[in-house]
């Protein structure tokens, strides 16, 4: 195995090739295209195409939660790969566009034929209403279809840390493919990342999943709800306990108060350090991982990695969409001065 310092990549990534289209409406046009407020609803791509059509003022982002931890990572200045399906469809055009752009390797092939029939690249319709909420009209498309086959092994070789949406896990489509390539990691001595967003763990798929999660990862991110989820925490229960002695870096992500990192019996504290109005908190905690995978991935202290998640998390708070539109490695000068090795 090559040593860290001659890896081609810092991280590769596995996830869902998403676009997002963020657009302002009100509370009478979710009624009428029958929608619930404030809910995640799946659609056709039909209806997801008129619902669009009517949207004088959308914008569109490519998104998904490993997706955006991927871009970060190259704004960072680190070097970058990612694994997810996409449609040759103009979704999907827009989505491996925003990876060349970054100078990330999009290492998936061939992007699947567009077709009528619901074949088509993923995507989700962010819609905000004039009080804030936001209510989403989505479809998976072909984000889950990851094959075994699609996955190169040498990519993941060359990568000091391997880093998996949790989602893809869960698919019966994906399955397979995140199970080959966390045993390519393994074998290869690569850092296994999970991260548990947007996990339904009432589900028994999910349930099964997270099992793999605990055992197979040396690093997992989530929220405060997912975390203590994922290691049976109730809600005040303090997670000093059972999180501080697992030979794992567990990241619990905490909105406005920042974030805790878990570790060798350390709990390191990584306050916010946003000043600026937040206009869309989707990203923050992908931007957050970003970060801490770029100082992880370069050896330096983890509380050092995760100051470095937290400017990153808070670029991407004033702006729409998930992913950073200024130059991280400029934002973390200062940091990269102190831990430069």
């Amino acid at each position: 195995m090559k040593k860290d310092s001659v890896k081609k990549y810092d991280v590769v990534g596995i996830g869902r090739a998403f676009m997002d289209v963020v657009g302002h409406v009100s509370d009478d046009f979710l009624k009428e295209h029958g929608l619930d407020k404030g809910c995640g609803n799946y659609l056709d791509v039909e209806h997801l195409r008129e619902i669009r059509s009517s949207l004088p003022d959308a914008r569109l982002f490519p998104g998904g939660a490993a997706g955006n931890t991927i871009n970060g990572i190259a704004s960072l200045g680190g070097k970058a790969a990612f694994f997810g399906k996409a449609c040759s469809d103009n979704m999907g055009e827009h989505f491996c566009a925003a990876y060349d752009l970054a100078g990330v390797d999009y290492l998936t092939e061939s992007t699947i034929p567009f077709a009528p029939e619901n074949i088509a690249t993923g995507r989700c319709i962010v819609l905000v209403t004039p009080d804030k909420d936001r209510t989403f009209a989505m479809t998976l498309g072909v984000c889950e279809n990851l094959m075994p086959e699609d996955i190169k092994p040498k990519a993941i070789e060359e990568s000091k840390v391997l880093y998996i949406e949790g989602q893809m896990l869960v698919s019966d489509s994906s399955n397979a493919a995140v199970i080959k390539a966390v045993q390519i990691a393994k074998k290869a001595e690569v850092k296994v990342f999970f991260n548990l967003h947007d996990l339904n763990f009432q589900k028994e798929s999910v349930q099964k999943a997270v099992a793999i999660i605990r055992k197979a990862s040396d690093i997992i991110i989530g929220n405060e709800r997912e975390i203590r989820n994922c290691f049976g925490l109730g809600k005040t229960e303090d997670p000093k306990e059972k999180l501080t002695h697992r030979e794992q870096i567990l990241i619990m992500t905490k909105g406005s108060k920042g974030a805790q990192i878990f570790c060798d019996n350390e709990i390191y504290t990584i306050p916010s350090v946003n000043k600026s109005e937040i206009v869309d908190s989707t990203g923050a905690g992908d931007m957050f991982a970003a970060g801490f995978i770029y100082g992880y991935s370069r050896k330096f202290p983890i509380e050092a990695s995760g100051k470095i998640g937290a400017v990153a998390a808070a670029e991407v708070l004033g702006h729409w969409g998930g992913r950073p539109r200024t130059d991280l490695s400029e934002s973390i000068r200062s940091i990269l001065k102190t831990h430069t090795l």
